[in-house]
């Protein structure tokens, strides 16, 4: 019997029994839905890693301040530590060659007024060199420069978040927004950056959100520095460093964390976040989750596959007749091995084909529920018709092999 006709063959057995060949089916699209809703996480969330890399380099390094109090608080102030400050960015510029660019950040907790609204934002004074390190990109107008810096002049330039949600289609530019008690003149808006929180823990905030004027201006107009304040010990929030191309980034890192500590006079107030680190981090944290569910994917594949050898033996001893006259027709050992081959692969493909479908609903289903962002490589959809036919061919091979041993005389006396 030709491979078509076998198949032929195959179908019309299945379409006998519909409801049976479902069920059959059910451990295979589980299995397969859930390798497929796996990789399309992991997939999502490596490449939203990625692209956080991409944005920020991958010589970046992030300093902030640790949150001090109580005993730490006075035991620091008695060693005259003074946090994270200006003075640390100038003195590592300076004592330390394998920095490129380096740049302070503070948040103000500032109300931001404009056009009568109250938006929810971020107000980030930052110094010289923030725009080179954050490699972020201004979209009209201009960031703050080394003039507005150096005479603490009253200008902001807005996220584009913040930009889009007061002024709309009107052009902020030159307008006049308020932060506290302070008129300010906007001169730049801000490229939009990613939506939320970013995948690598590098991104603290939405910075589509963020507000930016000089450093000086903040400090000396919103900002006062009383140590007693457990919320003000650090004069800046933190320290985005650029390292020079060949430089080694972690033991760069090491370097300027020590540095940092001596200064600091041995307290422990201080962190580092290193994107490039944290993508190496998650990456293994992804690999164990992978491996976690691909065997929970290989436990519904098994099931599946235990499901698809019980119904198969079944179809052996409701077909021992028919195989029998098949036999005294004429028909090899072999023709009734593949006949059998073919209808388990044929079950197992449809519990695949129904899985692709499922998982592709789950992978968008945890997108649209969660935020997550979910891909579906090609790769994995060719991946899933492999395993789906493998499960047919491992788990239908001994019921086939057992129907092609069927002596025939005693088949056809069968009943």
């Amino acid at each position: 019997m030709r491979l078509s006709e076998q198949f032929k063959t195959g179908f019309q057995g299945l379409g006998d029994h519909p409801f049976r060949t479902f069920l059959t089916t059910l451990g295979i699209i589980f299995g397969v839905a859930a390798v497929i809703a796996m990789v399309s996480i992991g997939a999502g969330a490596q490449q939203e890693a990625m692209e956080e890399l991409r944005r920020f380099g991958t010589r970046m390094i992030r300093v902030e301040g640790k949150p001090i109090e109580g005993e730490r608080l006075k035991n620091a102030v008695k060693k005259l530590a003074r946090g994270l400050s200006v003075d640390d960015v100038d003195y590592l510029k300076k004592e330390c060659p394998s920095i490129e660019f380096a740049a302070g950040e503070q948040i103000f907790k500032e109300q931001l007024y404009c056009l009568g609204q109250k938006p929810l934002a971020t107000i980030v004074g930052v110094g010289d060199d923030f725009l080179a390190v954050s490699r972020f990109e201004v979209a009209d107008g201009r960031f703050i420069d080394s003039f507005d810096l150096k005479f603490a002049k009253p200008v902001v330039v807005l996220g584009s978040s913040i930009a889009k949600e007061v002024f709309g289609e009107v052009n902020p530019l030159d307008q006049i927004v308020q932060i506290g008690r302070v008129r300010f003149r906007v001169v730049g808006v801000m490229a939009e950056q990613a939506k939320g929180k970013g995948k690598l823990a590098i991104k603290s905030r939405d910075h589509d959100r963020d507000v930016y004027l000089p450093l000086n201006t903040a400090k000396k107009r919103l900002f006062k520095w009383p140590v007693e304040d457990k919320d003000l010990y650090h004069d800046i929030t933190g320290l985005w460093l650029s390292v020079k191309e060949g430089i080694d980034l972690l033991a760069a890192r090491d370097v300027i964390m020590k540095i940092l500590k001596r200064r600091h006079r041995g307290v422990d107030d201080v962190e580092s976040l290193v994107p490039l680190e944290i993508l190496q981090q998650s990456q293994k944290t992804q690999e164990l989750f992978n491996w976690v569910m691909a065997a929970i994917a290989g436990l519904s594949l098994l099931v599946g596959g235990i499901g698809i050898m019980n119904i198969m033996l079944a179809n052996v001893n409701e077909r021992t007749r028919e195989i029998g006259v098949r036999r005294a027709l004429g028909a090899s050992r072999q023709d009734i091995v593949v006949q059998f081959l073919v209808e388990a692969v044929l079950i197992s493909l449809l519990g695949g084909c129904l899985g692709i479908l499922v998982g592709m609903g789950l992978s968008h289903g945890i997108s649209f529920s969660t935020g997550w962002t979910t891909v579906i490589p090609k790769s994995t959809i060719l991946l899933a018709f492999f395993i789906s036919s493998a499960v047919g061919v491992v788990f239908g091979s001994f019921p086939a092999m057992k129907a092609s041993r069927l002596d025939p005389v005693t088949a056809l006396r069968y009943e």
